[in-house]
C-alpha cells in the first residue's frame, strides 16, 4: 500500500490510496465536514475578516472550501452540476435556500503569498509579489476572450498574467503591484456583473517562521517600511476603496497590527485563538477524531492521540492539531504498529520562534521551567503584533515572545483564567508533541550550532585560560540561572550529575578532545576528577598547564564555601600526583573547587606548580 495523505479540512480532510483484493489501487477520500460554517461565515462576518490560527491547522483549505462553494462554473455559470456533486451530501446542502442563493453564484479572487525563493532581498520580495499576482490573474486568463471587457481591460489583464515574467524596471513593477488587485477585481466584476468574494492567504502552509509572507521576509532586511507601505497600499485599494466585492476573508498566523498593513480599514475584524465564534472551524474536535479512529479501526490508540495532539484551546473548544492526527493515522494505517511523534514541529523550520530564548535564556528560563513541569505561566498578552516586533523580539519587549508562541501554536490558553489581570494571559504547553518540541529546541540552544551558546562557552573557557576565577563564578552563576533551571531533576538522579553534565557539555563544545587532553569523569590517580584538560601557553609552546575541576552540591547557601574547599582538597589528595607522573609536559595545575546550591555557585581556585 502506498500513501498520499494530506490535511484538508475543506473538501477532503485526508485521503489514502488503498489496494483492493486484486492488488489494484483505490483512491479513498475521508472527509470531515466543515461546510456548516459557510453560511455563518458569510452572514455573520464583517466586510473584511482576518482569521488567525497556527500553521497546519487548515487555513488554506478553509479558503479552498469557500472558493469551491461560491465560485461559478467557468464555462457555464448556470451549471451547478459539479457543486451539487460535491456538496449534496454535506451539511450546507441541508439549507436549500442558502445554497440556491449563493452556491456557485460569486466569482472569487483568490491570492496567496506562499511561494518564495530562498534568497531574501528587496528585489526578490517584489518579484515574488509579482508571481503571486500573476498566478491569481492566470485563473481568469479566459476572460481575454470575453466580449464584456474593453480592450483596455484585456490589456491590463494580460499585463497582470505576465507580471512575473516582466522585464520592466523595479519601480514600474511596484507601481503596477499597488493597482493590481483592484484592477483584477474590476475586470472580474465587469465580466460577471456581480460583486466578488475575495480570499487572501497571508501565510503559507508553513508559518511566519518559514518566511512565508512578504512582511516576514522584509523584516529581515532594511526594506521593511517600504514593503509594508506597498502591501498596505495594495490591500487598501482593494478592500477599502474598491466597492466591487461583497466579502473578503484573510488568513494568517499572526493578528497583524492595523498599524502594519491594514491601516485605515474601519470595516476590518479579526477572529483569533481567543474568540468563541468559529472556535471549531480549524483543527479537529474530539468527536471528529474519534470518528476517524472508528472508521479506520484504530480506537485502541485514542489515548495516544489525546496525549500527543489534543489540548489546544480555541475559544471554549479543545482542539486537536489536524496535521498530527492525519500523519499519525497515515502511519498507523501503513505500518500498523508505530509510536506517536511530533509531526507538526517537523513540518516546518521552527527555530525562529525560539531564537529569543536561545539568545537570552536568562530572560525566559524560569517560565520555561514551569511550562516543562506541566504548569501554567501568566504573562503579558499583546493583542496586535507586527512582523518587525516578531523578528526583533531580542531588541524590543522581551514579553513579546509569549504572545508569538501563543499565536503560532507552541503554547495555548489555559482554561482557568481566574485571577488573571487585564492585559495578561495564562498559557500552558498544549500536549506532549509541543513539549517534545521545546525539549528539542532547548537541546539545540545548548549546542555548538547555536552561536550565542558557543560564544558563552568560549567566554567560560577564557576565564580558565586567564585564571579569572571571580569572573568564572559570575558567568557560571548566570549559566545556571539561564539553562539548568529549565531541566527537571529527575527522581533518583544525583544533583551533582546534572551540574557536571551541563558544564561538561559547555566545555566540550569549545575544546579539542585530542589536542587538549580533555577527560570527563575518567580515572586519574586514585579517583575520577569531574573535568580535566590541558591548555597550551599563549605562545603555543609545548609547555602546558592543566585544569582540574571538581563539583560539589551544598545543602544551603552557607555550606557553599565548605563544599568548594572540600572539592579543592579532593583534587590535591587524589589527582595531582597522577598528573605529575603521567603528563610530564604539564608544569602548572590550576585547580577549581566549584560548589552549587540550587541556582548559586561558589568557585575556589588555586594554582600549583608541579
Amino acid at each position: 500500500m502506498s500513501s498520499n495523505l494530506a490535511v484538508d479540512p475543506g473538501l477532503i480532510s485526508f485521503k489514502e490510496f488503498f489496494t483492493d483484493e486484486n492488488g489494484s489501487y483505490v483512491d479513498v477520500a475521508y472527509y470531515i465536514d466543515k461546510t456548516k460554517f459557510i453560511k455563518q461565515i458569510y452572514q455573520d462576518c464583517g466586510k473584511v475578516t482576518l482569521f488567525t490560527r497556527p500553521r497546519r491547522f487548515g487555513k488554506s483549505m478553509f479558503l479552498s472550501m469557500l472558493k469551491t462553494f461560491f465560485e461559478p462554473n467557468i464555462k457555464n455559470p448556470n451549471d451547478l452540476t459539479m457543486h451539487e456533486k460535491i456538496f449534496s451530501q454535506l451539511d450546507i446542502y441541508k439549507d436549500k435556500e442558502f445554497c440556491q442563493k449563493y452556491m456557485g453564484k460569486f466569482p472569487v479572487l483568490y491570492i496567496t503569498f506562499a511561494s518564495y525563493s530562498s534568497e531574501i532581498s528587496y528585489e526578490n520580495i517584489i518579484n515574488n509579489l509579482c508571481g503571486a499576482i500573476s498566478s491569481c490573474a492566470m485563473e481568469y486568463s479566459f476572460l481575454l476572450q470575453s466580449d464584456k471587457l474593453s480592450d483596455r481591460d484585456k490589456d491590463n489583464l494580460s499585463i497582470l498574467c505576465d507580471l512575473f515574467k516582466s522585464k520592466d524596471p523595479l519601480e514600474d513593477k511596484i507601481t503596477f503591484i499597488t493597482m493590481s488587485l483592484k484592477l483584477l477585481c474590476n475586470i472580474i466584476y465587469q465580466h460577471y456583473e456581480k460583486k466578488i468574494v475575495i480570499k487572501v492567504i497571508l501565510s503559507s502552509k508553513g508559518s511566519f517562521e518559514d518566511n512565508d509572507v512578504p512582511l516576514s521576509r522584509a523584516a529581515q532586511t532594511d526594506y521593511y517600511n517600504e514593503i509594508k507601505e506597498l502591501l498596505s497600499n495594495m490591500l487598501e485599494r482593494l478592500l477599502k476603496i474598491d466597492t466591487n466585492f461583497s466579502k473578503a476573508f484573510i488568513t494568517g498566523c499572526l493578528r497583524i497590527a492595523k498599524e502594519s498593513i491594514f491601516t485605515g480599514l474601519n470595516n476590518f475584524i479579526t477572529i483569533d485563538n481567543n474568540d468563541e465564534e468559529f472556535s471549531s472551524l480549524f483543527g479537529f474536535t474530539e468527536t471528529e477524531v474519534k470518528n476517524i479512529l472508528k472508521n479506520f479501526n484504530l480506537e485502541e490508540h485514542f489515548e495516544e492521540y489525546k496525549t500527543w495532539y489534543d489540548g489546544y484551546l480555541f475559544g471554549n473548544d479543545e482542539i486537536y492539531c489536524p496535521w498530527d492526527v492525519v500523519c499519525y493515522t497515515r502511519d498507523l494505517i501503513k505500518k500498523k504498529h508505530v509510536q506517536p511523534k511530533a509531526y507538526w514541529i517537523n513540518s516546518s523550520e521552527n527555530r525562529l520562534a525560539m531564537h529569543a530564548f536561545a539568545n537570552n535564556p536568562s530572560d525566559y528560563a524560569e517560565q520555561f521551567e514551569k511550562l516543562l513541569k506541566g504548569e501554567s505561566i501568566i504573562v503579558p498578552y499583546f493583542n496586535f503584533m507586527n512582523y518587525k516586533m516578531v523578528m526583533n523580539v531580542d531588541n524590543t519587549n522581551k514579553n513579546y515572545l509569549w504572545t508569538i508562541l501563543y499565536m503560532t501554536g507552541y503554547l495555548t490558553k489555559d482554561k482557568d483564567q481566574e485571577g488573571v489581570t487585564k492585559g495578561n494571559i495564562k498559557l500552558r504547553i498544549p500536549n506532549k508533541c509541543i513539549k517534545e518540541c521545546f525539549k528539542e529546541q532547548i537541546e539545540w540552544s545548548f549546542s555548538i550550532e547555536n552561536p550565542a551558546f558557543k560564544q558563552r562557552s568560549n567566554a567560560l573557557l577564557d576565564c580558565f585560560k586567564t585564571d579569572d576565577y571571580t569572573l568564572l563564578q559570575k558567568k557560571m552563576t548566570i549559566a545556571i540561572k539561564s539553562y539548568i533551571s529549565i531541566f527537571d531533576f529527575q527522581k533518583g538522579t544525583k544533583k551533582e550529575a546534572v551540574y557536571h553534565s551541563f558544564f561538561n557539555g559547555v566545555l566540550s563544545t569549545v575544546l579539542n578532545y585530542e589536542n587538549d587532553d580533555y577527560v570527563s569523569n575518567d580515572l586519574l590517580g586514585d579517583g575520577r576528577p569531574d573535568i580535566f584538560f590541558t591548555l597550551k601557553k599563549d605562545n603555543n609552546t609545548i609547555e602546558r598547564k592543566c585544569i582540574i575541576i571538581e563539583f560539589k552540591v551544598a545543602r544551603s547557601l552557607n555550606n557553599l564555601d565548605i563544599q568548594a574547599s572540600k572539592a579543592i582538597q579532593q583534587i590535591k589528595d587524589k589527582y595531582l600526583s597522577s598528573v605529575k607522573a603521567n603528563f610530564n609536559y604539564v608544569t602548572t595545575a590550576c585547580i577549581y573547587g566549584i560548589a552549587f546550591y540550587k541556582k548559586e555557585c561558589r568557585v575556589i581556585f588555586e594554582k600549583i606548580d608541579l
